[in-house]
């Protein structure tokens, strides 16, 4: 699902980090949710939100309405021309054990989404049916590569700037995960506004995408290349703390000292996802048996491993 992007018009604003001593004596339990602090409600128009706040959806209800979110304005969007009696909207690559989908909330409704997904030898990414040559060759590189995906936000809330706080979620995420390159798959009449938000270049040529019926563009940022710009942009934003120390915190270890050393002292310290249950999973497999068309023995032995009890059974071929 590499299409649907939805654009903010971003409207960066000073950050205020927390006192460290405050940070190191909450539990992690509690430091899953990130809030945006009162003081940047206003800047950034989110006033009229109801405790206001970005996280990982973890829950079956987070994630349904994830997916729901997605059917919903990718149908007006017109990409999904059939529709779906459980009117849901994923792949089984949404449902991948590293797969993350970066949510903003209203109290306890889904306003917006963002997935992540994660390179595997399994499985590869979304957008190799038409860019596996491209994408080949940062892998013989050795680079380790994510792609973007279901940018969702209703009508209701496109004008509020939420995409900026959804992709340094993803960006400081992508540094903890030791992530070289981010990729996406864009309608062309996009690539300026995407170029504009983060630092894209071109991957690959304009190409047919099949399963949208419409024509896309490969593009890739630099991780590692792009820290000092995004670096800024989190200061400009009003979060209840540095990021970079939610995921660290949270998961309760340093990622590797060849990253550490590239970040700032006061990012240094937060949380990470945890992957969804075999039950999760099981259930929005039954709800869509089509997530699982065209899955090799190998994946389908992947997934069996991953979740333990899914029951897959393995055809060879």
């Amino acid at each position: 699902m590499p299409f649907g992007f939805d654009p903010f018009s971003p409207q960066p604003k000073e950050i205020r980090m927390l006192d460290s001593k405050i940070t190191r004596i909450r539990k992690p339990e509690r430091r899953r949710t990130l809030r945006i602090k009162r003081s940047g409600l206003n800047k950034q128009e989110l006033q009229d939100l109801d405790r206001p706040a970005l996280k990982f959806a973890e829950t079956r209800d987070e994630i349904e309405q994830v997916f729901s979110l997605v059917y919903r304005i990718y149908r007006q969007k017109k990409f999904i021309t059939d529709p779906k009696p459980h009117k849901m909207l994923y792949s089984v690559y949404s449902l991948l054990p590293e797969t993350v989908h970066i949510v903003a909330k209203s109290y306890l409704s889904v306003i917006s989404n963002l997935t992540q997904i994660f390179d595997t030898p399994e499985f590869g990414l979304p957008m190799d049916v038409i860019y596996k040559p491209e994408l080949d060759a940062l892998r013989g590189r050795g680079r380790k590569l994510t792609e973007l995906s279901a940018l969702a936000t209703p009508r209701e809330h496109r004008w509020k700037n939420v995409f900026h706080y959804l992709v340094q979620v993803m960006y400081w995420y992508s540094i903890y995960k030791g992530v070289d390159d981010v990729c996406i798959a864009v309608n062309p009449r996009h690539v300026r506004y995407y170029k504009s938000i983060f630092p894209f270049e071109n991957l690959g040529p304009v190409r047919h995408y099949p399963r949208v019926d419409a024509p896309a563009i490969a593009l890739r940022a630099k991780v590692l290349e792009s820290k000092d710009l995004m670096i800024r942009i989190c200061r400009d934003l009003e979060f209840d703390t540095p990021l970079y120390s939610y995921f660290n915190e949270i998961a309760g270890r340093a990622p590797d000292s060849k990253m550490a050393e590239h970040l700032p002292e006061e990012f240094m310290t937060s949380g990470t996802h945890k992957g969804f249950d075999t039950d999760t999973v099981a259930y929005f497999i039954d709800r869509d048996r089509l997530s699982l068309e065209g899955l090799t023995p190998e994946m389908k032995q992947a997934l069996n491993t991953w979740y333990p009890g899914l029951g897959l059974k393995l055809i060879h071929t």
